[in-house]
């Protein structure tokens, strides 16, 4: 299987957070392939700046290299996505609405806990 975590499930899942264990058989499985959006790092770093966030971004993508955690790109197809998904009336982040995006285009299985985009994919994972 292959997955997107969204940017919460992400902070989640480097901080040993119990509330990601349900997905814990998913992500360690030898057949899931793990994704992180280049978005999620855009979104993490926008949240160091404004205080949100107390975090070192640097270790946090070591941590996620070091678990195996593939970054994906953001491509224009993927901008493209998200004019579909900004229409649908979606009250989220810019952020989450890309990751979205992206796990539509490339198909992959978005883990989230964002419910608003659980009815915009049937590729949706609920943490």
């Amino acid at each position: 299987m292959r997955v997107l975590l969204d940017t919460n499930v992400l902070l989640r899942t480097l901080a040993g957070d119990p509330a990601v264990e349900s997905m814990r058989d998913i992500l360690l499985a030898e057949d899931t392939e793990v994704f992180i959006s280049a978005v999620s790092w855009w979104d993490i770093a926008a949240r160091i700046e404004s205080g949100r966030l107390k975090a070192d971004l640097k270790e946090l993508r070591q941590a996620s290299a070091e678990s195996g955690f593939v970054e994906l790109p953001l491509r224009g197809e993927h901008a493209a996505a998200l004019a579909a998904l900004s229409g649908a009336g979606l009250q989220a982040s810019s952020f989450a609405l890309m990751i979205a995006a992206q796990a539509e285009i490339e198909p992959l299985r978005l883990v989230s806990s964002d419910t608003r985009l659980a009815g915009r994919t049937a590729l949706f994972l609920r943490v």
